[in-house]
């Protein structure tokens, strides 16, 4: 074998590897592409049966005749538990509800951000307020950690 024809089984061979890497990285790509369209299918899949869903506890919600009234029983079972949950949170957060506007008051909040109303103060665990500032104070203290006032 001459040196020629060594060189040009070795260019013959890097270019077949070369042709098999092109081809490789095509296929990937083209993979890739319809793995991100199947996704994407999916999604819009998704979102379709979640409104269908959706239109159809609003629409039977109230039908205890209906064929799936189980599952909206258990819907609403678990709305009821997220709706505890949440009141939890508030309470542990100290947020109270505005009684005009349903809006979220801070535990320090004489007045509701989204209409004004007044806010009653929060009463401690304790049940007493502070006379002078109408904070809630905890059942031991001496002193209002809000304005200071000594505590009978």
């Amino acid at each position: 074998m001459s040196m020629s024809q060594f060189l040009d089984g070795i260019g013959k061979r890097l270019s077949d590897a070369g042709q098999g890497v092109a081809r490789h990285t095509k296929n990937f790509t083209e993979v890739t592409r319809l793995n991100g369209a199947i996704a994407e299918q999916e999604r819009q899949a998704a979102a379709l049966l979640r409104e269908l869903g959706q239109a159809c506890y609003d629409r039977h919600q109230n039908d205890p005749d209906y064929e799936y009234a189980a599952q909206i029983e258990g819907i609403r079972a678990a709305y009821a538990q997220i709706a505890q949950y949440q009141a939890q949170i508030r309470q542990i957060k100290g947020i109270r509800i505005c009684p005009e506007c349903g809006a979220e008051v801070g535990p320090d909040s004489a007045f509701c951000g989204g209409c004004g109303a007044k806010m009653e103060p929060l009463a401690a665990e304790s049940g007493r307020v502070c006379p002078k500032c109408g904070s809630p104070v905890d059942g031991d203290s001496l002193f209002c950690a809000t304005c200071g006032t000594r505590l009978e």
